[in-house]
């Protein structure tokens, strides 16, 4: 069993604005027991660690639409697959899981690319076909996480090696982001 890094990646640099959403969506599934941990911007990506729990899809499709940007969620799970889920304006668009290793053709490396599509925004198509090059042929991958750090790479995503639980434990390791992570909602703090 290898590491596991879960977070949401907010295409915005409104820290603030995430927080009162994050806040807001907690409350409103107090029953859930939702909490996350918030760091700093950077590059333009907000990184949002949520603990594990059914209702991580309707929040991330949530926070798209209430922030009016694109929400990536990442999950490497013990090193075996790498899931990437796409949401924007309060829709979950079509996500792909990879694993290692594997090598996709025709019509699947077809589909892959086209989901990959989600991402223009972010990376032009020059940069997505080297993302599908990587992500369609996994035969020399042993882990996950090398696939989530090629898709970060790509991306600009700077924060995505963590989660949670690493979090609450205080190890800090994995993140390039000033300060400390702040947890939501508040109340969690006290």
């Amino acid at each position: 069993m290898g590491a596991t890094y879960l977070s949401m990646q907010l295409r915005t640099t409104d820290r603030d604005a995430a927080i009162a959403a994050l806040e807001a969506i907690a409350v409103a599934k107090a029953a859930s027991g939702l909490q996350f941990y918030v760091t700093e911007p950077v590059g333009g990506w907000l990184g949002v660690f949520p603990n594990f729990t059914p209702e991580l899809e309707q929040t991330a499709k949530a926070l798209s639409g209430q922030l009016v940007c694109l929400v990536v969620l990442l999950l490497s799970a013990d090193e075996d697959d790498l899931y990437c889920m796409f949401f924007r304006d309060g829709k979950q668009l079509p996500w792909f899981k990879v694993g290692a290793p594997r090598k996709r053709r025709g019509k699947e490396r077809d589909k892959l690319a086209a989901k990959l599509e989600a991402l223009a925004e972010v990376c032009d198509a020059q940069s997505r076909a080297r993302l599908v090059e990587i992500l369609a042929d996994t035969t020399g991958v042993t882990f996950s996480s090398e696939l989530l750090h090629a898709v970060c790479e790509v991306v600009g995503i700077r924060n995505a090696f963590t989660s949670f639980e690493y979090l609450q434990r205080g190890e800090r390791e994995g993140l390039e982001t000033p300060g400390e992570p702040m947890l939501v909602p508040t109340e969690a703090r006290k």
